[in-house]
């Protein structure tokens, strides 16, 4: 496969290490590479919305400041996810592969992908999204480690800020995709210079994080229960400029406001986080 892989060895541990966690079984029946951006809105307030995304149930996350009150319940959506498709793989195993959109052919082949396979389709639309150039006035890209995610947030943060990755808990495989929620407490973590990064189709876990320069941005923490009785803690992320969003957008139709007169929230499933400075 060329020089730009590593031993044989290597790659057929990882291969093994990543097949186990890399798949689930789509509703249809059909092992495929699901991971959350393939499947439904995952809360990203960026992201392009349908029409039908309001009746969408995943799109259940949305909320505002106001609604984090001590005893209220919100129906929210927290899927499920196996936990290897969200933890970063270390930097070691990662790195030495290739990961460019020039490299697919042989992507393709070291994971078994046919070209017009639904997993092929989400690596390269990964690719084509991590390799975009920045637009004016926003830092933006693509990590797949610990390490590396913390180098791009000390891009924002400042150079020698102490980094603190959030992330919501994991649900269990019985948890209801959407259910009542409670609120039991919440705090706020941060104001700011906040870096937050979604989860992408990818054989192993590789997160896009973006920043848009002088836009400050809130992070709570809250602590749910569910009707089930299971405990969440679940970040929660406030966009406090939305003058720029469309009108059109799913959060603004499910919150009841528009574009500029409200901050737009939302909660953070597993498989986004955020980075934020821990004080000095």
């Amino acid at each position: 496969m060329g020089n730009e892989f590593v031993s044989c060895s290597f790659l057929l541990l990882l291969f093994v290490t990543l097949a186990a966690g890399a798949s689930a079984t789509s509703n249809g029946g059909v092992d495929v590479l699901r991971l959350p951006s393939m499947d439904h809105s995952s809360g990203h307030i960026g992201s392009a919305v349908s029409i039908d995304a309001i009746n969408d149930p995943t799109a259940k996350v949305f909320a505002l400041i106001k609604d984090l009150v001590v005893g209220k319940t919100m129906a929210i959506a927290f899927p499920y996810k196996d936990p290897t498709s969200v933890n970063f793989y270390p930097k070691e195993m990662t790195q030495r592969i290739p990961f460019s959109s020039s490299a697919v052919p042989q992507l393709l082949q070291f994971f078994s992908f046919a070209p017009d396979s639904k997993q092929a389709l989400g690596m390269r639309q990964t690719l084509a999204l991590c390799e975009q150039e920045s637009k004016p006035g926003e830092i933006r890209g693509c990590v797949a480690s610990v390490e590396s995610l913390v180098d791009f947030a000390r891009h924002v943060l400042g150079s020698d800020a102490d980094v603190e990755i959030l992330r919501s808990s994991l649900v269990s495989t019985s948890t209801p995709l959407i259910q009542n929620y409670t609120v039991l407490d919440f705090n706020e973590i941060a104001t700011g210079n906040i870096v937050p990064c979604h989860n992408q189709p990818y054989p192993y876990p590789v997160y896009h994080c973006h920043y848009q320069l002088g836009i400050d941005n809130k992070v709570f923490k809250v602590l749910l229960r569910g009707d089930n009785g299971e405990l969440v803690d679940s970040v929660f992320f406030c966009h406090m400029d939305t003058s720029k969003l469309t009108d059109d957008h799913v959060a603004f139709r499910l919150l009841g406001v528009k574009p500029g007169e409200s901050e737009v929230c939302h909660f953070f499933t597993a498989y986004d986080l955020a980075a934020v400075p821990i004080p000095k």
